[in-house]
């Protein structure tokens, strides 16, 4: 009789005295943690807060406050930092958005504010550039607002009388020479506008409220190395004390959105800490050096380098690594700097056979080599599975997929059937995939009776993609569909299949008809 391995609590390993390698907490989990070359990007862990933010919520947990009290410290606390009126801790920008939302609809009027997400009888329009939509816009709509998209400043106006708020996404409007926020507050008058600014930096004074507007929103826990679920709502002191009066822990309709009073104080210490120019300057000195660190190890007969200088949009420098084997693609070298060495490249960003490094994650000197070391090993074994691979003879004469499938998805909680519609010419295959409120296209390739397929199609801000695999046998084809979404600038492996995944068959329906 086998005994089963004895239990080690994650309470017991935190109070050992033993000295515990880097991510060890992670393996606890059965997790395999990553060296981050990504970035800032939620999806890897945003980034991991600094010293003195970790020092502060220690501080913070030590005793208790009322919370409204506290929020008026760091309100004021905030308003000194960036010549805003007021401030307010977030549980993250999509929060920060909702609360001053709920705010601009309702104030802080106690029967509006309990009413919420109903707001008949309130002036409720949203009004937002159609070219600032992004996939985060839809918390606008679940507060009770008509999210109402405009084109020109010619339709703004006649917009106008009816709207409670403004939206602008930051990005958006530093690319837009046509809307500009100047002649969006010339023609709006006092109706609040809010900016998006989440990825890009505050300052003092604040860029965007020194241009007109009311409220901005800033994420906490990305470059400002705060906390990773916080966000920062500036600015009105009266709409910002809404946005409060909205949220947590006051019984109102942002109660969800619950931050703690060690996050609170954590990311008011990372704003002062990202406002300090020599702390910035430290900072910006370490990523350099990261980089050359990168550059200097990697094979010069592999890979050509350049360090790309940070921008008003991009707030660290970064490495451009291209390598000029065209055989091989940026994505089956991100997946396979994943897979053997779990280190993460951005996976968007990228071309055909060039890759990005952001260096705003990667911890030390040691990391910055590893990184090296394995693009190189990458590249290098790669080059010769392609050289060494056994001469294929002619293309695959097996078409089993041309026709008509009916295509059913088990995601959780109900199943769909769906048409979808094939024509294979050799590996190949595209074609058209439907169902009952969308259509759009397929591509993909098959090796005998198995086949990977892509079927995209475009649903309000982002494309919604089912990633099927799925071997064939005895007329049906059984498989997984990997499930996820994507903005065309920010499609990615990672995206396109962020939402999980749903068993997956598929039968022939018919053979497509053939013209004569």
């Amino acid at each position: 009789m086998t005994s089963s391995p004895q239990f080690h609590s994650l309470g017991d390993k935190l109070g050992s005295n033993g000295k515990h390698r880097r991510g060890w907490i992670y393996d606890a989990l059965g997790v395999q943690p990553i060296i981050n070359c990504a970035g800032t990007r939620s999806s890897f862990g945003g980034s991991n807060p600094m010293p003195m933010v970790e020092q502060a919520m220690k501080a913070a947990g030590e005793a208790f406050v009322d919370m409204d009290e506290l929020a008026e410290g760091v309100g004021r606390y905030i308003a000194q930092l960036t010549g805003a009126e007021w401030g307010v801790v977030t549980a993250g920008s999509v929060a920060a958005l909702a609360l001053a939302t709920a705010a601009c609809i309702a104030g802080n009027e106690p029967i509006a504010m309990t009413r919420l997400p109903k707001s008949d009888g309130l002036k409720n329009r949203v009004l937002i550039p159609r070219a600032h939509r992004f996939p985060y816009d839809s918390v606008i709509g679940a507060v009770g607002a008509q999210l109402i998209p405009f084109d020109s400043l010619e339709d703004l106006a006649a917009l106008v009388e009816s709207a409670c708020m403004i939206c602008l996404l930051g990005r958006a409007e530093m690319a837009d020479s046509e809307i500009s926020l100047e002649a969006i507050r010339e023609r709006v008058g006092h109706i609040p506008i809010v900016v998006d600014a989440a990825g890009l930096s505050p300052g003092k004074p604040d860029p965007w409220l020194s241009r007109g507007a009311t409220l901005v929103i800033y994420s906490g826990g990305k470059y400002l190395r705060g906390p990773q679920s916080t966000g920062l709502l500036i600015g009105s002191e009266p709409l910002a004390r809404a946005a409060w009066a909205n949220g947590p822990p006051h019984l109102s309709f942002g109660r969800a959105m619950k931050v703690g009073k060690e996050e609170i104080v954590g990311a008011v210490v990372a704003l002062e800490a990202w406002l300090t120019p020599s702390l910035r300057a430290k900072n910006e000195n370490q990523w350099l050096r990261l980089l050359r660190t990168i550059a200097s190890n990697l094979s010069p007969d592999l890979f050509r380098v350049s360090i790309q200088p940070s921008t008003w949009s991009v707030l660290t420098p970064r490495l451009r690594v291209h390598w000029v084997d065209e055989r091989i693609s940026a994505d089956e070298i991100i997946a396979r700097m994943l897979r053997d060495f779990r280190i993460q490249l951005p996976d968007f960003y990228s071309g055909e056979n060039v890759v990005l490094v952001d260096p705003f994650n990667i911890l030390d000197d040691e990391q910055a080599r590893l990184v090296a070391r394995s693009l190189n090993t990458v590249l290098r074994e790669m080059q010769s599975e392609i050289e060494n691979a056994p001469d294929v003879v002619g293309p695959n004469v097996d078409e089993f997929f041309s026709g008509l499938w009916s295509s059913v998805v088990n995601f959780a909680g109900r199943v769909e059937e769906h048409a979808m519609e094939l024509t294979q010419e050799g590996a190949t295959i595209s074609g058209s995939y439907r169902g009952d409120v969308f259509e759009g296209s397929i591509t993909g390739f098959a090796t005998g009776k198995e086949l990977r397929l892509v079927a995209r199609h475009q649903a309000d801000q982002m494309e919604v993609y089912y990633c099927f695999e799925g071997r064939l046998r005895e007329g049906c084809i059984a498989g997984v569909a990997r499930l996820g979404a994507a903005t065309p600038e920010l499609r990615s492996p990672s995206f396109c299949k962020q939402f999980g995944n749903a068993a997956w068959t598929a039968r022939s329906r018919s053979k497509p008809q053939r013209s004569a």
